[in-house]
C-alpha cells in the first residue's frame, strides 16, 4: 500500500529548518511541544501541558531546549515591559493536578505549618510558585517554615519566597536552610547591639543594619568590642560613629578587648607616647595610662 501526502494538509504553520535539523536527536516531548507552539502561534506553559497531558517540568525543559537551538526566545531575553505575574486558577491547578502528587503533599503540609486549612487564593499563589516560578517544593516549605510565624499571613509569606528565588539565589533546601542561619545570627546582632546603645530594634534603619552586618561578619568583632566602641565614643556613641572606632581597630588588627589592652601594655612598656586613637581606647577601656618618668 503507497501513502501520498494532501496538498490540503500541507496548509498550516511552517516549520523552522532547526527543527528538521534535530529530528533525530530532539526527545518526542520535545517535538510535542514546538509542534503545538508553532501551530497555536503563542507560548503558555500551562496550556501546554495540559493539552499534550506532559508534566510543567517536561514542559519547560522542552522550552528551554527550543531556546538554546534559537527557535524562540525566554521573556527575560526580550526587552518588553515587566508584566504583572501570572497565577494560576483552581481550573488550572485541577488539570495538571493528575500528573503532580507532590501538589497535594506540599498543600497539606502548608497547612499544617499555619495550623489550619489556607483559603484558595493563597493555596493557588504557593502552587504557582512551584508550578510557574519553577520553584521547590521543599525550598517553599521551609521558608515557609521559617517566615509563617511572623504572622504577616501566607500571601506575605509567598512573596517574600519569591523574592529570595528571584533576587537572592535562593534555589535549593541547602540554601534555604544557610539563609536562614545566616538571618537568625544577624536577628540575635541586632538584639545585642540595641541592648548596648539602648535602642529599639524596630527602628533600626537599613543602612545601620548594613553597618552591623558588616562588624559581625567583615569585622568579626564580637560583643565585647563592640561595647568597648560604644564606651569609647561616650557623648557620641551612635552607630555610624561607632563604626569608625571598629574600623579603625580592625586595621590594627584588634579583634579582642585583649589585643587593645596587649598593644597598650606593649606602647607603655617601650616609652612611646600615646596617640589620640590610644587615648580614646584607653576611656573606653576605664584604663589609666602610665607614663614614664620625666615625661
Amino acid at each position: 500500500m503507497k501513502f501520498y501526502l494532501l496538498k490540503q494538509a500541507v496548509i498550516g504553520p511552517q516549520v523552522p529548518m532547526a527543527v528538521f535539523e534535530n529530528l533525530y536527536s530532539s526527545k518526542e516531548n520535545d517535538l510535542k511541544v514546538i509542534l503545538y507552539v508553532l501551530n497555536k502561534g503563542e507560548i503558555d506553559p500551562l496550556d501546554i501541558a495540559r493539552n499534550l497531558d506532559i508534566s510543567m517540568a517536561s514542559v519547560q525543559s522542552s522550552l528551554l531546549y527550543w531556546t538554546d537551538k534559537g527557535i524562540i526566545m525566554a521573556e527575560d531575553e526580550q526587552q518588553s515591559k515587566p508584566k504583572k505575574k501570572k497565577r494560576l486558577s483552581a481550573r488550572d491547578i485541577l488539570a495538571v493536578s493528575d500528573s503532580h502528587p507532590e501538589i497535594e503533599i506540599m498543600v497539606n503540609r502548608l497547612q499544617k505549618i499555619y495550623g489550619q486549612a489556607i483559603n484558595e487564593k493563597d493555596t493557588n499563589t504557593f502552587i504557582s510558585l512551584y508550578l510557574l516560578d519553577n520553584i521547590p517544593v521543599d525550598v517553599i516549605l521551609i521558608l515557609t517554615g521559617y517566615y509563617a510565624p511572623l504572622q504577616k499571613g501566607p500571601a506575605y509569606t509567598a512573596r517574600v519566597i519569591s523574592n529570595l528565588f528571584e533576587k537572592k539565589g535562593i534555589t535549593s533546601a541547602d540554601k534555604a536552610e544557610e539563609h536562614i542561619r545566616i538571618n537568625d545570627a544577624r536577628e540575635k546582632a541586632y538584639s545585642e547591639v540595641c541592648s548596648i546603645f539602648g535602642m529599639d530594634c524596630e527602628k533600626l534603619t537599613s543602612s545601620e543594619k548594613t553597618i552591623i552586618n558588616g562588624w559581625y561578619e567583615s569585622l568579626e568583632m564580637g560583643v565585647d568590642m563592640i561595647k568597648s566602641a560604644f564606651e569609647t565614643a561616650q557623648g557620641n556613641a551612635s552607630i555610624r560613629y561607632c563604626n569608625g572606632i571598629l574600623k579603625s581597630w580592625s586595621q590594627k588588627g584588634y579583634k579582642t578587648v585583649v589585643d587593645i589592652q596587649q598593644e597598650l601594655n606593649f606602647n607603655n612598656l617601650s616609652g612611646k607616647n600615646i596617640d589620640d586613637d590610644n587615648d580614646l581606647i584607653l576611656k573606653g577601656m576605664n584604663i589609666v595610662p602610665v607614663f614614664n618618668k620625666g615625661e
